[in-house]
């Protein structure tokens, strides 16, 4: 011993034994009470080491055990100088424990078969410093000092953990730190008790004061690069990720410190290191972190998710959303997660982690900070989410206006500071967006996507179904209803293409009806989507073009040289999961120069034919439809020669078409022959409904002309009215006990094959208008053609003629007859004879 103080030394090798103990029962000291590790200490050093200097003092308790990272250790206690008396008082005691291990029993340390852990690469001339590489393949663990026992003290250690290049350019490689035991970390002050408590955290930032144990990671190489996280304590430490391909981490002791540790705990730390890939954004702005400039012709939607990486302290990530011209944004939060903090920092922050939204805003300009935020959250506050648009596998109702933001104008904004570090403290967030197309160039005011096109405008273009997603299911509508009319001039005609249609999931199907040339859709259910190509050749008459709603046609042309032409896009009962994605088409317009049609196509009066031909010269006119118009009250019939389109006595292409008033589908589809022995009879749309005499419509007949072959066809028709059929309490009036009805038909010019009445004119006109010829049946026409009223006037004169004629020949006849008698008297008494005198019974055969 030496007279300031005592030191002694104990060195223990393999040589004498694997395992022992030194006791020590008291060793006396001098001078006064010593504070701290001035006094009393013991140091423990590795003489294949560089001198650390550090030392261990105070009572220690619990489990406190050191394992060696070399073969030899120097063990010192170091003794204060004592005085007198002070020996029973304050007494230095101790008692250790040693033990050889081989290596390949240190399995905490080292790892075992397959799971060997890589400690990483010595750093020469250092304490303890290492160098990681590999990662990705290896079982990368950076270990304190002597793990899993007592880490040295007065030590400062570097991991340096480096990846690998990336297998691809648009991929960054980052390192992840993470340990998910809270019994492998263990830093800083020791806590009591035999295990864990539930109120051991990891402290970070100033919570970890000098002369406290931590570790500092950094976000690069070196000590220069942002600090991502200062801490000390005992829990499970989350992800911890880089930004960049190396991670730094140092770890600081103190100069001294106590030997009192958990039993139940290791002594220092152990974190595990993984290589993992991140994508790299081409929205990034240049020189920073994570702020992004999204443009939408990058792509129509997306989702930007809150950095894979740790963010430092007091740093903000800017999102700016920046739409075309007639382009808004529509934005709502998928996810927003943030863990809350269990202490409060003394110092004062109005608002921390402050997430704000902007209508507008430029990150490039700085305009952001000028500009007041239409929404804004701190602290414990959180956006609104809208959680089930994310919930896979079922449809759910769209986002409302209170969960989600709508910029007015073509850009929009979001903040995001991380006023504390998210490697404690992580904060997750998914933000949606969409670019919505609400201006349609040449859309009708007051319409969602109807839209006018005229050759005066441009000539030919390309015009698709809208893509603003709230005209859709998933905007919240059910049902969307779109015009796209084409207006023609004299001489023009409009041809359409149409080029692509997707109809995802629709219950219907086209299909082609060669009679009438027409494309069908069949079998409409809800949910079903149609496009609908019309032309009105007169204002107010409509006919159909064609009908899809499948693309097993698609291309497919249509031509009109009517005066207007309307594509119509009509869905029903669309589910809260579709948009423009499943319903869309695509198609092109061109406004053609074409023949004008002249000649009388509207047509009236109580008959008349019709003279189709389809030769060259009427070739682009054959299309064109005639209109026949019948006048109030009335109907219109109409007699082709030939058979029904599906007939097998059918001899050619050529069909005749035609439609009613008040059908939007061909009535009648005729296949004409000159030389037929049947005839079709069509009869107007108005003929078998009931008419409403308060609002009467005029009934019409449609003909189109499907000319494939050169011919020449007449066609009469025939303007009829119906029979006036009495009503039932009449009609039992009218009948006779027998049941017999009494009264005459009120129609006196009715074709009876037809059940229907003609005009007057045309009976017994010298032509046969009546399928049976009653109208020119001589009977009927005597009938018509006698002077009635004038014959009965005859007739009346004629009967006082003979009246009185009779009354004379029967004057005549009287006197004739007296003037008989009378010679006959005077005879009588002239002769007096006795002949005369007999009786007048009296003969002469009873004279004699």
């Amino acid at each position: 011993m030496e007279e300031e103080g005592e030191e002694d030394k104990y060195r223990a090798t393999e040589g004498g034994g694997s395992e022992g103990s030194i006791i020590n029962h008291g060793i006396r000291r001098s001078g006064g009470h010593v504070g701290g590790c001035e006094g009393d200490h013991v140091s423990l050093e590795e003489i294949k080491l560089p001198t650390r200097g550090g030392r261990w003092c105070g009572q220690g308790s619990g489990l406190n055990v050191y394992y060696t990272e070399t073969d030899t250790l120097v063990l010192t206690l170091h003794a204060a100088a004592t005085t007198q008396g002070e020996y029973f008082d304050n007494p230095l005691r101790f008692k250790i424990k040693y033990k050889f291990l081989r290596r390949e029993r240190a399995v905490v340390r080292y790892g075992r078969g397959s799971g060997t852990k890589y400690r990483g690469e010595p750093v020469r001339n250092s304490e303890c410093s290492r160098v990681f590489q590999g990662c990705r393949a290896r079982q990368c663990r950076l270990q304190s000092p002597n793990f899993p026992g007592l880490y040295p003290r007065n030590v400062t250690c570097y991991y340096l953990v480096k990846a690998l290049p990336a297998p691809s350019p648009n991929l960054v490689p980052v390192i992840t730190l993470s340990q998910g035991n809270d019994r492998l970390v263990h830093v800083g002050r020791q806590g009591h008790g035999g295990r864990v408590s539930p109120e051991a955290r990891l402290r970070q930032g100033d919570e970890c004061r000098a002369p406290e144990d931590y570790m500092l990671v950094y976000d690069g190489g070196s000590m220069k690069s942002p600090l991502l996280s200062k801490m000390c304590g005992t829990a499970t430490i989350p992800n911890i990720t880089s930004s960049g391909p190396e991670m730094l981490v140092v770890f600081e002791t103190a100069t001294s410190g106590m030997m009192n540790h958990l039993p139940n705990l290791v002594a220092g730390f152990e974190l595990q290191a993984h290589i993992l890939f991140r994508k790299m954004s081409s929205n990034l702005v240049p020189n920073s972190l994570c702020s992004q400039v999204i443009k939408s012709f990058g792509g129509n939607s997306g989702t930007v998710l809150s950095p894979v990486f740790s963010m430092p302290a007091n740093t903000t990530c800017s999102y700016e959303f920046q739409g075309r011209r007639g382009e808004i944004v529509w934005l709502y939060f998928t996810k927003y997660y943030r863990v809350n903090r269990k202490q409060v920092l003394m110092s004062y922050m109005p608002c921390r982690n402050r997430l704000a939204i902007y209508n507008r805003g430029s990150i490039s300009n700085s305009e952001i900070e000028d500009t007041k935020p239409v929404a804004e959250f701190c602290d414990e506050q959180l956006p609104p989410i809208c959680i089930r648009s994310r919930q896979k596998g079922t449809v759910s109702k769209p986002c409302t206006a209170k969960e989600s933001y709508l910029s007015s104008g073509s850009s929009m904004a979001v903040t995001q500071q991380f006023t504390d570090a998210s490697t404690l403290l992580p904060l997750k967030y998914a933000i949606h967006y969409e670019f919505v197309m609400v201006t349609q160039t040449g859309r009708e005011p007051g319409s969602d996507c109807d839209k006018v096109f005229t050759s005066t405008k441009e000539s030919r273009g390309h015009f698709s179904s809208p893509k603003n997603v709230f005209l859709f299911g998933r905007g919240g509508k059910s049902s969307l209803s779109c015009k796209y009319t084409f207006q023609t001039k004299p001489g023009e005609a409009v041809r359409l293409k149409i080029t692509n249609v997707g109809f995802r999931g629709n219950m219907c199907k086209t299909v082609h009806n060669a009679q009438s040339n027409l494309y069908e859709c069949i079998a409409r259910l809800p949910g079903s989507a149609v496009l609908e190509v019309w032309e009105e050749p007169w204002q107010h008459t409509r006919l159909p073009l064609g009908c899809m709603c499948d693309a097993g046609v698609a291309p497919a042309t249509f031509l009109s040289q009517t005066r207007l032409v309307q594509l119509r896009l009509a869905i029903k009962d669309m589910s809260w999961a579709q948009d423009f994605n499943d319903f869309f088409f695509d198609a092109e317009y061109e406004f053609v120069k074409m023949k004008e049609c002249v000649g009388e196509r509207i047509l009236n009066g109580s008959t008349g034919a019709i003279t189709i031909e389809s030769n060259a010269e009427s070739g682009e006119c054959n299309g064109f439809p005639w209109k026949i118009m019948a006048r109030e009250h009335s109907h219109l019939y109409l007699n082709i020669p030939g058979y029904h389109a599906s007939s097998q006595r059918c001899s050619t292409d050529n069909r005749v078409v035609v439609y009613g008033s008040h059908t939007a589908r061909p009535i009648k589809s005729v296949c004409p022959e000159n030389n037929a022995i049947n005839s079709i009879d069509v009869f107007s749309s108005g003929w078998n409904t009931v008419l409403d005499y308060t609002e009467p419509l005029q009934d019409c007949l449609i003909i189109r002309y499907l000319a494939r072959s050169p011919a020449k066809y007449t066609m009469t028709w025939l303007e009829v009215r119906r029979e006036p059929r009495p009503s039932a309490l009449e009609s039992l009036k009218s009948s006779d006990a027998r049941g017999h009805h009494t009264s005459a038909a009120t129609c006196p010019h009715l074709c009876p094959k037809l059940d229907a009445c003609i005009n007057p004119e045309l009976w017994c006109d010298g032509e046969k208008h009546c399928p049976s010829g009653a109208d020119e049946q001589r009977t009927a026409c005597l009938y018509f053609t006698v002077p009635w009223l004038y014959l009965a006037l005859g007739g009346i004169a004629i009967i006082v003629i003979l009246v009185i004629f009779t009354s004379v020949l029967v004057s005549v006849r009287v006197y004739q007859r007296g003037k008989v008698k009378r010679k006959k008297k005077k005879e009588a008494q002239r002769l007096m004879t006795r002949e005369v005198i007999l009786p007048l019974n009296f003969h002469k055969e009873t004279i004699y």
